[in-house]
């Protein structure tokens, strides 16, 4: 049995994940309604993001961003619609993130779609068949009200990585520094409600 994010039973754990780091990061539960937690979520295959969808859709007051390496295929579905596969695939620092094709994708398609299994269907027979897809306006409208998304390169997570260790002495992982690296070029991002 693989525990890849493709296994629905990672996924339920990783629902769990998202209302404990809400809950450790929330100011204060005594509010209503409760605050907004921005979670950033470093991406490659999509199961952690479809875990911050579905637990969203559960009421968690949350705003998910994903970022993403320069095999950034989430970074141009979500801003361009452009659900494809790249000419050739980069190995990078953030290694685990090195996929072309994000398995979770439908999933995410599907729960921001109204569950219009036709249309998510329709869009992966395309996609399996000629490795790229531009989304519905609609679909790729939904996607950018709902989901920020930013791509770092190897020099932006040394970057990072480094940064970290000054103001910090703390050592990031590559694949931690891609989250880290969106509030070091955010620091004043605060959600909205």
């Amino acid at each position: 049995m693989s525990l890849n994010s493709v296994n629905w039973s990672r996924i339920l754990v990783q629902i769990a994940h998202h209302f404990y780091a809400y809950f450790q990061c929330a100011p204060s539960l005594d509010a209503a309604p409760l605050p907004v937690v921005e979670i950033v979520v470093p991406t490659g295959g999509g199961g952690n993001l479809t875990a911050g969808f579905i637990a969203k859709k559960m009421g968690l007051p949350i705003e998910l961003v994903a970022v993403v390496n320069s095999n950034d295929i989430v970074h141009r579905t979500v801003q361009r619609g452009d659900f494809s596969v790249s000419g050739s695939m980069t190995s990078t620092l953030a290694s685990a993130m090195d996929i072309q094709e994000p398995y979770n994708m439908e999933r995410i398609f599907w729960l921001l779609s109204g569950s219009d299994s036709s249309l998510v269907k329709s869009l992966m027979e395309e996609f399996y068949t000629t490795k790229k897809v531009k989304l519905p306006d609609k679909l790729q409208k939904g996607l950018l009200e709902v989901l920020k998304t930013a791509s770092f390169s190897d020099a932006e997570i040394l970057q990072t990585m480094q940064d970290c260790w000054v103001e910090n002495r703390y050592l990031l992982c590559p694949h931690s520094a891609v989250a880290v690296g969106y509030h070091y070029r955010h620091p004043c991002h605060r959600p909205s409600r």
